[in-house]
């Protein structure tokens, strides 16, 4: 009987048990020492979960080939196995073993698997049924497994893939997707002979896409039918793309290089001759679709996905003397940078700041990108009282395909009336400082200048703003009406203006550090600077469309090339996140100047 064990342990302590384990240690021998080491991940493993599972490397076969079974069991260790009836299948060989433990972060993990390698005999689709375990006296079953063998064939001539030693195809998560949603792409080998490597050239252009690589993927070859024959399948490269525009979009072809394996040519002793080969991935259209305007719903925050909300309150019991923190935490697999924070509607008896981003972070879970965003928000009570607090989140869901409203259990709240008439201190980023006196009834005026007080001239003087900024109302109607105005040359000739008033404004964020706001505002700038200057409607709008608009107005093309620049640098500086200040004083330096250099250009 062949049996193969592999053993891996990797630790990873914190800092906690790290001194923990030197406290532990001056108090033993060091051969005590050693041994709890070794035996730790088994520890761990006993407060963990147990889990039996069954997974083969093929969903669909042709007859006659083996593929392989695997049933691990995680965090426990069987007492009797009983594999399944093999119908439809002939089971060659004796089963292998693996065994693995991995402790990350302080939670251990430890993995018994057995290995059957099996044969297809006929086609027809076939149910490999559960196979069973006794762990600690508790019996438990993995799930049915459905395979398909099909007849081996000969291809017709121009069949896609049909006698290609190996292809590459671009496969996404989905071809019709909403603005913001996640499409993961994954670009994937087929072969039949041995690829030894691969090398990938510049990513395509993700026109109209904010793309992020994903690192955090199953790397497992696997056994794939296409069309009569059998490939061996393996991603080896997946990526995030999460469209920023309406329309139907492409994704453009991608350049590698595969490493083949030449048998009979020997580069050496132990390695064959690789002969590199060049190979062009096929483009991809993705068509983004908007919602239909009157399908929103009014609390709709921009988010696509799927996500999960929760909300809490720092104190159920106050006064009117106190403020009150509500914190919501949103996470999800959508464009975090496209959310727009709730608001909070606490009623009349209540009064709201703006919240503030406690937290704003992305990560790789299950093969996609995830993002977490906290928000603070504070609220003082006006009156006492009992009231109930709900926060809720609407976001789009891309599994039900309609728009969800999360919320949580109604927070009671019981308010007291304070000692203090109104006065409350909240952080710096709520509230300064609220103070509420009373009101004085009695009123002394000096009598010096009582003439004028009072006076015609005095009203003449107060109301001449009023009918001068109302006469103008009046005239720019009647020009409307007339048809004189053209609004589009006007947000061309103010457009050099309203960008360099968001430039501004970026600049401030710059000076208190605030990384989001400043490259949102230049990305602001940027964007309706080209939208108001190029007439370009913001459902076309792409780094590809004005690129071709300012060459066609033969805007030199090192103007063109930094105002990509700032562009793409403001779309990961969003994404990714990036607080470097000498990076956003050359930001926005660049930005300033390119708007000035284009203005210049096409005035």
């Amino acid at each position: 009987m062949n049996i193969f064990f592999s053993n891996a342990y990797t630790f990873t302590f914190q800092k906690t048990d790290f001194i923990a384990v030197l406290n532990f240690r001056k108090n033993i021998s060091k051969q005590l020492f050693f041994l709890l080491v070794f035996l730790f991940p088994f520890f761990y493993s006993a407060q963990s979960q147990v889990t039996f599972t069954a997974e083969a490397d093929v969903k669909r076969i042709v007859e006659d080939q083996y593929f392989s079974v695997t049933f691990t069991m995680t965090n426990g260790s069987w007492t009797q196995f009983t594999p399944p009836v093999w119908r439809g299948f002939n089971q060659v060989g004796n089963p292998s073993q693996r065994q693995s433990s991995t402790i990350i972060n302080g939670k251990g993990t430890t993995s018994y698997s057995i290995v059957y390698n099996v044969k297809a005999k006929r086609p027809g689709t076939y149910t490999i049924g559960s196979a069973s375990a006794k762990v600690n006296g508790k019996l438990l079953k993995t799930k049915p497994l459905s395979i398909e063998v099909v007849k081996k064939k000969d291809l017709p001539p121009g069949t896609v893939g049909a006698g290609d030693d190996f292809f590459v195809q671009v496969e996404p998560s989905t071809t019709v997707a909403r603005i913001g949603q996640q499409i993961t792409v994954d670009y994937k080998l087929y072969t039949k002979v041995n690829i030894e490597s691969y090398d990938m050239g510049e990513d395509p252009e993700y026109n109209g896409f904010f793309a992020q690589d994903i690192r955090r993927f199953s790397y497992r070859t696997m056994q794939e039918e296409i069309d009569g024959e059998m490939y061996a399948t393996k991603v080896f490269k997946r990526v995030a793309l999460f469209p920023q525009q309406a329309g139907l979009l492409t994704i453009e072809p991608m350049n590698i290089r595969l490493g083949k394996s030449e048998p009979g040519r020997r580069k050496s002793f132990f390695f064959n001759e690789v002969k590199y080969i060049p190979y062009q991935v096929d483009s991809l259209n993705i068509n983004v679709i908007p919602f239909p305007p009157d399908s929103i719903p009014p609390t709709f925050s921009g988010a696509v996905g799927t996500y999960a909300m929760k909300a809490s309150v720092n104190n159920r019991n106050l006064s009117t003397d106190d403020a009150m923190v509500i914190t919501m935490s949103i996470e999800g697999n959508g464009d975090l940078k496209r959310i727009i924070s709730p608001t909070m509607d606490l009623g009349e008896n209540f009064e709201v700041y703006e919240p503030r981003i406690l937290e704003e972070t992305t990560f790789e879970k299950g093969g996609e990108i995830y993002g977490r965003k906290i928000l603070e928000y504070q609220a003082l009570p006006l009156e006492p009282g009992n009231y109930s607090v709900q926060p809720r989140f609407t976001y789009y869901d891309t599994d039900s395909l309609d728009f969800i409203t999360l919320g949580v259990n109604p927070l009671d709240v019981n308010v007291k009336k304070g000692r203090k008439k109104r006065t409350a201190n909240v952080s710096e980023n709520g509230a300064n400082k609220v103070e509420l006196l009373p009101i004085k009834t009695e009123t002394t005026f000096s009598e010096k200048g009582k003439f004028f007080f009072g006076s015609p001239f005095f009203w003449i003087l107060i109301l001449l703003p009023f009918l001068f900024l109302g006469g103008a109302l009046v005239y720019r109607q009647k020009l409307i009406r007339e048809g004189s105005i053209d609004f589009e040359l006007l947000k061309m000739q103010r457009a050099q203006k309203v960008a360099v008033q968001k430039l501004s404004q970026a600049e401030q964020f710059m000076t208190t550090k605030n990384s989001k706001g400043f490259y949102d505002e230049v990305s602001r700038a940027s964007f309706g600077y080209v939208c108001d200057k190029l007439k370009i409607p913001v459902a076309e709008l792409s780094k590809a469309n004005i690129q071709d608009k300012l060459q066609s107005l033969n805007v030199s093309q090192n103007h063109i090339d930094s105002f990509i620049k700032i562009i793409k640098t403001c779309e990961m500086a969003l994404f990714a996140g990036m607080d470097n200040s000498a990076a956003m004083q050359e930001t926005y330096d660049s930005a300033k100047e390119v708007i000035v250099k284009i203005e210049e250009e096409l005035s």
